[in-house]
Order: C-alpha cells, then sequence, then structure tokens
C-alpha cells in the first residue's frame, strides 16, 4: 500500500467516487499504526483500488495454480515430473533474467511512458529480444540436458522457451495499465490465462500422465493471455522506431540487466545446485516447497510492484515533498505482514505440506519452513529496492544480487562439503539478509529521511522469526 498521504498529488485521471465498501477498508486501514489520519483522497482511492485488484487477481491466479499442484501432485504425477519441470523452468527462467532489460519497469517510470512512440519503441525491443532468446535455448536445451544427464529435459526445455517470444510480443498498452494503476482489465485477464492453462494441464495428464503436462499448460496460459493483450489494448503495433526512446530505455536496462542477471544466479540458481546434488523427487519436493512460499508471497510482491511502485515513483515525478510519508507508512505494513508470513511458515509448515500435498510429500515440511522464512524477507526487502528503482537508480540492485552470490557461494560450498543438504538449506534461508544490506546503503545514501525506519524495522521482522523458532523448538514442534 503505497502512497496514503492525505495531501492531494495527481498521478492518474480522478477516479469514481468512494463506493460503500471502499469506506469500509479506509476505516479499517485507521486502526493500523501509522494510518489513523489516512484522509479519502483521491491518491488513496486510487492505492486501495489498485491493492483491491492485485490482490484478487493473485488471489484468484494463485488459487488456480494451488488447484493444479494438488490435483496434479495428488492424483496424476509424481515427485519426479516436477523435478524435471523445475529443471526446465530454471532454464527458462535463466535466459529470461539473464537479458532483462526492465522495459516494463522503465515505462512505468519514464516520464515519456504515456507517448504512443515511447511505448512503441519498447514493445519492438521486447519482441525482437524474445526472439533471440528462443534461438539461443534452442542452441541450448542438449548441452542443459546432457549436464544433468536427462535427455528427457531437452525436447521439454525447446517447447516450454516458446513461452519466451510468446510473452514478448504483449501489447506494450499492458504497461501503460500498470503506469496509472488501472488493473481490472489486466487482471481479469490473467486470471482467464491461468484457468486455460490448468484446464490444459488437466486435460493432457489425464491422457499421458507425464511432465509434458506442466509444460503444455504453461505455454497455453502465455498464448491465451498475450493474444487477449492486444484485444484489449488502445494501441495499435506500429513498426516505427524512436531512436530517442530506444537509447533511454537501454541506458535503463544497464543497471537492470546486471540486477537481474545476477538476481538469477542467485535465485534460480539454487536449483541449477539442488538438482546437481539431490535426486529428481528430492528435488520435485523442494520445488512443491517453492510452490507454496511463492503463492504467498507474490501477492505482496505484486501489489507492491503493481501499486506502490507506479504510484511512489509518480510521487517522484510530481510531488516529492511526500516521498517519504508515503515510504513510511508502506514499510510499518509491510512489516506486520511480513512478520505475520514468516511465523506462520516458521510454525505451520509441515501441517501445511500434510493438509495440501498428502503423506507421500511430507519431506518438504521443514524445507517449507526455511523457504517461508526466507520468503517474508524477501517481501520485506523488495520494497527498498522497489523505492530506488522509483529513484531511478538500479545499481543497487546489482549490488545487492552479487552480495546475495557472494555469500551463497561460501555458505553453500561449506555447506554442501562438509555438512549436507539440510544445513545448505538454511544457507539459502538467511541469503535474503546479504542482498539487503547494498539496498539498505542505498537508501542511506539516496533517501536518508527513512533510513532509522528502515534498520528497526528490519530488527523487528527478524526478533518475530527467532522468538518463533526458539518457542517451536522448545515445545518440540520444529524441524529446523
Amino acid at each position: 500500500m503505497p502512497d496514503l498521504a492525505t495531501d492531494e498529488v495527481p498521478v492518474a485521471p480522478p477516479p469514481r467516487e468512494w463506493t460503500g465498501p471502499e469506506r469500509v477498508l479506509l476505516n479499517f486501514l485507521r486502526f493500523i499504526p501509522g494510518f489513523k489520519r489516512t484522509a479519502a483522497s483521491d491518491r488513496v482511492l486510487i492505492a486501495l483500488r489498485g491493492s483491491a485488484w492485485t490482490i484478487v487477481g493473485y488471489g484468484a491466479s494463485q488459487v488456480v495454480r494451488l488447484l493444479s499442484m494438488v490435483i496434479l501432485a495428488r492424483h496424476l504425477l509424481g515427485p519426479t515430473a516436477f523435478g524435471l519441470v523445475a529443471l526446465v523452468n530454471v532454464f527458462i527462467g535463466g535466459l529470461t533474467m539473464i537479458s532483462d532489460l526492465g522495459i516494463a519497469t522503465d515505462v512505468i517510470q519514464h516520464p515519456r511512458g504515456d507517448e504512443p512512440e515511447f511505448v512503441n519503441t519498447a514493445f519492438l525491443l521486447s519482441a525482437g529480444r524474445g526472439i533471440l532468446l528462443w534461438i539461443i535455448a534452442s542452441l541450448l536445451a542438449y548441452p542443459f540436458a546432457m549436464f544433468y544427464h536427462q535427455p528427457a529435459i531437452q525436447s521439454l526445455a525447446l517447447v516450454a522457451a516458446l513461452t519466451v517470444p510468446i510473452q514478448g510480443f504483449s501489447s506494450g498498452g499492458v504497461w501503460k495499465l500498470y503506469r496509472h494503476v488501472k488493473l481490472e482489465k489486466v487482471t481479469l485477464l490473467r486470471i482467464a490465462a491461468e484457468v486455460f492453462g490448468l484446464l490444459v494441464s488437466i486435460v493432457w495428464a489425464v491422457a499421458s500422465p507425464t511432465a509434458w503436462a506442466l509444460v503444455i499448460g504453461r505455454v497455453a496460459t502465455e498464448l491465451f493471455f498475450t493474444v487477449c493483450t492486444h484485444l484489449i489494448s488502445d494501441m495499435p503495433i506500429s513498426l516505427k522506431w524512436d531512436t530517442a526512446a530506444g537509447r533511454d530505455i537501454l541506458l535503463f536496462g544497464a543497471g537492470m540487466f546486471a540486477s537481474s542477471a545476477t538476481y538469477f544466479v542467485v535465485g534460480e540458481g539454487e536449483r541449477l545446485v539442488v538438482g546437481k546434488i539431490v535426486t529428481l523427487a528430492v528435488l520435485g519436493y523442494f520445488s512443491l516447497a517453492l510452490s507454496i512460499t511463492s503463492a504467498a508471497s507474490s501477492g505482496l510482491q505484486r501489489v507492491i510492484s503493481q501499486v506502490f511502485y507506479p504510484m511512489i515513483a509518480a510521487s517522484v515525478r510530481t510531488g516529492p515533498a511526500y516521498v517519504a510519508v508515503q515510504y513510511r507508512k508502506a514499510r510499518l505494513l509491510l512489516l506486520i505482514l511480513t512478520s505475520v508470513m514468516a511465523v506462520t511458515f516458521i510454525i505451520g509448515g509441515n501441517w501445511i505440506v500434510a493438509a495440501m500435498l498428502g503423506p507421500k510429500y511430507l519431506p518438504a515440511g521443514w524445507m517449507l519452513q526455511l523457504l517461508g522464512l526466507r520468503a517474508a524477507l524477501e517481501v520485506f526487502t523488495s520494497v527498498t529496492t522497489q523505492m530506488l528503482f522509483a529513484l531511478g537508480i538500479s545499481r543497487y540492485a546489482a549490488a545487492s544480487n552479487l552480495a546475495k552470490l557472494a555469500f551463497l557461494a561460501v555458505g553453500l560450498t561449506i555447506a554442501l562439503t562438509k555438512y549436507g543438504f539440510y544445513q545448505a538449506l538454511w544457507v539459502l534461508a538467511i541469503a535474503p539478509i546479504a542482498a539487503y544490506l547494498p539496498s539498505l546503503w542505498g537508501i542511506r545514501q539516496n533517501f536518508r529521511a527513512v533510513f532509522r525506519l528502515e534498520v528497526l524495522t528490519f530488527g523487528v521482522l527478524l526478533s518475530c522469526s527467532v522468538v518463533a523458532i526458539v518457542v517451536m523448538r522448545m515445545f518440540g514442534h520444529i524441524s529446523i
């Protein structure tokens, strides 16, 4: 929830009048510390509506994904299939993130982000990048499969890689919707795409219960979404190139490229390592635990990227005097939510796995406890990164990922050579702390007004997590 200041700062056309449910939400919000004097301003309404649509879209998407996971895991597929697809996802994710130019992020924050010429240039870059990445994926699929001694990965990766050019051809008009926090159409479209992909996966798994069901479902989801973005967009495709726009996008993308490349190595690279040292079944448990934590954290991440980021970026452009107030309120709210997330996973990790996936997936329980703690830390620190992006600064994100990479390189080497997978997962769980330090330094250098609050709130989150672990250990109900 980004901006809840009482003064008006125009970032979009005035929204409609407040509805009854929206006023109820506002009154509830005033009970949260730091939000008592929140006024019924246009910016508050934009934030509430954007957050509501983000949460609705995320909730519906996660329900669909969890249904898919539960149905396929319980009744149709085994851990090995999920292990294979986990490696395929790392392969595709690596190509995508290593070449990320932050095109959507730049359109959202750039002063020219509403100009058709700028958006169309961004679209051409996105489409060209997608085609190039699919060619590269086709060349690398075979050596990747041979590295893991899993020939089946080659054909799975070739088909899964089609999602990259498909995504690249999504309409640029969608970025403008995100820029102005007009999320209704794109949210409903994403839900429909997820449902379509789920149906395709289930039908395929019934006919042929293999990893192909997961891959084909993913391709179907992205194809449905991309085609429909052009149906809802008011921006026609053009081959006209704006040189100045292209230069600005690529300059911003240079920092994003370094950030995304290092993020992949430290974020998704863990599955490359895990996939090499454990069986496909254990990798399947690990991937399912990641999916569950993602279901909990991605909703907050979407609110941060789709509501907080565009609105705080608009404030930086048009009303910088209010930015600190807005950021403080967002930080306090995120502290509450991430503390609840961390404690919930630490206390209930084993029970969640047993209830959702059944007895054969119980080995994922202790993994979920640790990965849930990590998810809470990542959500908390992501607000800091987005704030720096809103200020037009992307270099600290790359520094954060490099710090995390160094921590993981040393920590995982020691854990895997001298101890085992259990200790290695502990290293993964606390790695976000290492990543947070450069971003914290960036806040101190560029946004000193909120530095003290950053340190205090992070300390509170860590304290809540430690207390939960200690209490559960005292009662003998924790596996970590």
